[in-house]
């Protein structure tokens, strides 16, 4: 018995000192702390999310078309696994290879079978989007949210993403673009006496349907010196188009009407001027009812696109401080900026 003690003893000892010795080699875990092959980034709900550490290789997918824009910009598409496409078009003209990724579903349903198939080293969706964040997050794929829906949201998303794929020196070159586009802005504005400003509204996808206040849009035509009519009108989801009603929009009755190129209209413009229970309106009366350009690339959707949006604006509103000509110079400077070439109106789908 005391020899079967003995030799008990002796191999508790042994064991002990393995897992010394175990521990020794493996180190010791810190589990509150990331893994050394990953980082911390703080994406646009304030959440920390753990991503990997080798950036400059971190493969993508997403079912937001507003992500699309950006990772195109930021010229990485050979690590863009999955975009969802506000319009393909526009990127085939581009010459873009970004058209040539996959599809994970769409911007109301993600396909769980089709992200977990794609396995990209994270997915980007919107800041809403608290299913699809769990769906990855089950999945172990890490879940990073973006929202672009005012100027100052653009400039942080192209940082978090700039931070996020590894190509900071490109997105602070577009955070300086853009930067320096506004302050020009915010220059021709500061020329507009304020007797001179005019109202203005900008119109949905329905005819009783407008930009709240606290819509891109509406903060557009503020930027350029307008007057927006639709203070205390909300959507009822916070910065979307809130359903006033028609008899609304008359009421406010504005000195000019922009309409939306970010979605499918259930209208045409000339519903404006062919149905006579619009001819009352100041904008009607006038011919001041302008649709956002452009229709390949919409100039009014969340992203860089919105400075064009601006110029666009300012230059329907007050032609002398922003003429055709700087519009135009404008235009060609983005595009030749952000995608390496230029656009005829013909081809993407504007004019002024």
């Amino acid at each position: 018995m005391r020899n079967l003690k003995r030799a008990a003893a002796l191999l508790l000892v042994l064991v002990i000192c393995f897992s010394f010795g175990a521990c020794g080699k493996q180190g010791t875990v810190q589990p509150d702390k990331p893994k050394a092959d990953t980082i911390v980034i703080t994406d646009m709900m304030g959440r920390e999310v753990e991503v990997p550490a080798d950036t400059k290789n971190t493969t993508v997918a997403s079912t937001y078309g507003v992500v699309t824009p950006f990772l195109s910009t930021l010229q990485i598409p050979d690590r863009v696994l999955a975009a969802n496409f506000k319009n393909k078009q526009f990127f085939r003209l581009c010459e873009d290879p970004i058209i040539n990724t996959g599809n994970i579903g769409t911007t109301v349903n993600l396909d769980s079978e089709a992200l977990a198939a794609t396995n990209p080293d994270v997915y980007i969706c919107k800041i809403s989007d608290q299913e699809k964040i769990d769906i990855a997050t089950r999945l172990g794929i890490p879940a990073v949210t973006l929202s672009a829906e005012i100027p100052e949201e653009v400039l942080k998303a192209y940082e978090m993403l700039g931070k996020l794929l590894g190509c900071e020196e490109r997105a602070q070159a577009i955070i300086d673009y853009l930067k320096g586009e506004l302050a020009d802005i915010d220059d021709l504005a500061a020329k507009i006496p304020e007797e001179d400003k005019v109202t203005a509204i900008c119109m949905g996808s329905l005819l009783s349907r407008v930009a709240g206040e606290d819509m891109l849009q509406t903060m557009m035509i503020e930027r350029v010196g307008g007057k927006s009519v639709v203070k205390g009108i909300v959507g009822e989801e916070e910065r979307y188009w809130a359903d006033c009603g028609v008899e609304k929009v008359f009421e406010l009755d504005p000195d000019y009407i922009f309409v939306t190129s970010s979605a499918v209209l259930d209208y045409s413009m000339d519903d404006f001027y062919t149905d006579s229970s619009w001819s009352g309106m100041i904008a009607v009366k006038n011919r001041d009812v302008y649709q956002i350009p452009a229709k390949l690339d919409s100039w009014d959707m969340p992203g860089p696109g919105f400075i064009l949006g601006m110029y666009y604006m300012m230059h329907c509103m007050y032609p002398d401080v922003c003429t055709a000509e700087m519009l135009q110079t404008e235009v060609n400077d983005y595009y030749n900026f952000f995608y390496g070439k230029t656009f005829t109106g013909e081809e993407i789908g504007y004019e002024f």
